[in-house]
């Protein structure tokens, strides 16, 4: 029998990928129940991190019921809800890094980037958005 390439471990491809996009869906749709009387538009911040200690580990902060479109930030994903139409929009969707000039070095970004993230301005950090 020859290996195949994407099986590790009797995981196939995308499966934990899988796996995690279904329980952030259920998540998002007991927000969206939560939050079904609303009638303007809202958004909800998805937050996702390795753990400090356990990089295997991935917490995830969702900050719900945002009444404004918040800037672009990474290691986020935004998703729009309109109750009035029934509609959930991606807004938009970001890694948590960025290119770097050395694959094992010091892990200094390309300029490049960091003058079009800070032009766009995107941000890392979430704390000052009201929940």
């Amino acid at each position: 029998m020859i290996a195949l390439p994407y099986i590790a471990g009797k995981q196939e491809l995308g499966e934990t990928r899988q796996a995690m996009t279904k329980t952030l869906m259920r998540d998002i749709e007991k927000i969206i129940d939560e939050l079904k009387s609303r009638d303007e538009k809202y958004y909800i911040l998805v937050h996702a991190k390795p753990y400090p200690d356990d990089n295997r580990k991935i917490k995830i902060k969702i900050v719900k019921g945002i009444p404004v479109k918040p800037h672009m930030m990474l290691s986020c994903i935004l998703f729009g809800v309109d109750n009035k139409t029934g509609t959930l929009t991606l807004e938009w969707s970001l890694p948590g890094d960025w290119p770097t000039w050395s694959v094992g070095g010091t892990q200094e970004p390309v300029p490049e980037v960091i003058a079009s993230i800070n032009e766009s301005k995107i941000r890392y950090y979430y704390d000052e958005i009201a929940s």
